[in-house]
């Protein structure tokens, strides 16, 4: 029986965390799968909490707003699953992620990490606008992530045994702390695989902290400088740096289109580059080239 421990951080969602915690559930009819919920209200002043004990079974553990990195560390330390995966509490799963899961790391038992996709969709969760990962990690994947994230945490499952070795996520980043967790694993020597039957949902939110760009670029960035310490003078660190600084630069492009679109948006764009001047340096490369794009692969 393969056990799969599902952590929830979850802050002023107690609207979405049914679909959450119902969708983790719902793994559980599979064979050979076995679900462990656990919630953690992260000093949420919704009833998140409250939402989440209605569930049979579910674990909820209640602490003082600390982020969501504080948060999926306490459930990692109260859970008991082989493997653990960590759910935001406005994503959700697709019928079978676990049970795909379960088969690869059966086939291929020296396997630490499987990765599927993510469809992105807006918070109806109607139309599908988008898809995260898809990335083969299988080679070198220290370097493959240092070069740009693979997706969010959702389409990813760790073995437990895992983190003994690359440790919990850094409390201390606001943001980009999956990047950073991911890149620890693949510096300890985690080797990762490709499951396309693996499916989840990641929601985009007005206001989501994901849309808060000075902050995740600054966190970005701090992520794409202390990671290349993994390895001493190498090339190949120096030119995945630079390929992820590239990629994380491409991504912000619209977030700051939205904000120079925004009433008085134009001062505050010029006050966040002004303040950022890597990312300053990158946008006006992408500006002299004519460069578009969103860090999203669309649907057609």
């Amino acid at each position: 029986m393969a056990t799969f421990s599902v952590i929830i951080p979850s802050y002023k969602q107690a609207h979405l965390l049914p679909k959450a915690i119902e969708s983790a559930l719902l793994q559980a009819q599979d064979a050979d799968v076995e679900v462990e919920v656990i919630v953690v209200d992260d000093g949420s002043p919704d009833n998140g909490a409250e939402v989440a004990s209605r569930y049979e079974g579910v674990t909820v553990i209640r602490q003082a707003n600390a982020g969501v990195s504080a948060a999926r560390n306490r459930g990692i330390l109260r859970s008991t699953g082989r493997f653990l995966m960590f759910l935001d509490g406005d994503d959700f799963l697709r019928p079978g992620m676990f049970a795909a899961a379960a088969r690869a790391f059966a086939r291929n038992p020296e396997v630490d990490v499987v990765h599927g996709f993510a469809d992105v969709v807006e918070e109806d969760d109607e139309v599908v606008v988008a898809e995260f990962g898809g990335r083969d990690l299988t080679v070198d994947p220290f370097h493959s992530l240092l070069s740009g994230n693979a997706g969010p945490p959702v389409i990813f499952v760790v073995r437990r045994e895992v983190l003994a070795r690359a440790g919990l996520f850094d409390a201390s980043l606001r943001s980009c702390e999956d990047w950073d967790f991911w890149l620890r694993i693949a510096a300890s020597g985690a080797k990762f695989e490709l499951v396309p039957d693996m499916r989840s949902v990641y929601r985009v939110l007005p206001g989501s902290l994901s849309k808060n760009l000075e902050v995740m670029w600054r966190t970005g960035e701090e992520v794409l400088q202390r990671s290349t310490r993994s390895h001493h003078d190498c090339r190949a660190c120096r030119e995945a740096q630079r390929a992820g600084f590239r990629a994380f630069s491409l991504s912000m492009r619209p977030l700051l289109r939205d904000i120079v679109r925004a009433p008085g948006g134009a001062m505050r764009g010029a006050g966040i580059l002004l303040r950022n001047p890597r990312l300053l340096a990158w946008q006006l490369r992408w500006a002299l080239k004519g460069g578009l794009g969103n860090g999203w692969r669309n649907r057609k």
